[in-house]
């Protein structure tokens, strides 16, 4: 969702949030067709919803801070279910290039893993809608493009800011960190590419090739947390820690190369942004 070419950006940011809130309630409409992809269409929309009430926030509107709180939270109950069915689905794909005991391993896990039915996310669904009708009433700060501009620009510092904690210290926890901040500029990116199509919208699809890199990166993350958990007979063990091996391996590499390609986009983002 973009933000309207004829309306004031401060009016249209109020309008996207509002419209992404409505969305994620009405995919949680679709639970009985398909639960775990409706509440990961939910999750993401959610996910847009906030970085839209982040750069109102940052642009004045204090009002701003207290539903994208509540959306994160509605979030996290979302989550579970939802990285179930990731882990699930990797485990499958690892086992399809694995044989003998690390096979073995891998489709265990997909089996424990799920794919599970959400928590109780039906009770969620009314009050996104009164959170989308409060929203669409929210008053909306004055944002010229200007300060649009410089938003993003604080928005890709904070990003950067992330990155340099990730590149000293490039724990899967700080990877993560960082990936939501690259999210997050992708997000308003994509809001401001109508408004600002030169420069936003020459750098949204370099970040968001570069998000999907870090996303398979903490994919890998995800499912090592769960193969460490889980309980194998005493003879599949050493099966286990090969596998464990494997899958670190895979993501220190990947993490490399990322924090490699993040200079370059990085300096590529600061002359787009800067551009008028």
């Amino acid at each position: 969702m973009c933000l309207p070419l004829n309306r004031s950006i401060g009016g249209g940011l109020v309008k996207v949030a509002a419209g992404l809130t409505l969305d994620a309630a009405g995919h949680l409409a679709d639970l009985a067709t398909d639960p775990v992809e409706s509440v990961h269409r939910a999750r993401v929309a959610l996910k847009r919803a906030r970085s839209a009430l982040r750069l109102l926030e940052k642009a004045g509107a204090d009002w701003a801070l207290a539903p994208r709180y509540r959306l994160a939270q509605w979030g996290v109950q979302m989550s579970s279910a939802r990285e179930s069915a990731v882990v699930a689905a990797l485990a499958r794909k690892l086992a399809r290039r694995l044989e003998g005991a690390e096979r073995d391993v891998a489709l265990l896990l997909a089996r424990r893993a799920g794919p599970r039915r959400p928590r109780d996310p039906e009770p969620i669904r009314p009050a996104l809608l009164q959170e989308a009708q409060a929203l669409v009433g929210a008053p909306a700060p004055a944002v010229s493009p200007d300060r649009l501009r410089a938003l993003l620009r604080e928005s890709l510092e904070r990003a950067d800011r992330r990155y340099w904690a990730a590149a000293m210290t490039p724990t899967p926890e700080a990877i993560h960190e960082w990936r939501k901040a690259v999210i997050v500029l992708r997000d308003q990116l994509a809001m401001a590419a109508r408004r600002w199509p030169l420069a936003a919208g020459a750098g949204l699809p370099l970040l968001v090739r570069f998000a999907r890199q870090l996303g398979r990166g903490g994919d890998l993350a995800l499912l090592g947390r769960r193969l460490q958990r889980l309980r194998v007979p005493s003879a599949a063990e050493p099966a286990r820690q090969a596998l464990l091996a494997r899958l670190e391996a895979d993501r220190e590499a990947r993490t490399v190369l990322a924090l490699q390609r993040w200079l370059r986009l990085d300096r590529r983002l600061v002359r787009l942004l800067g551009e008028g």
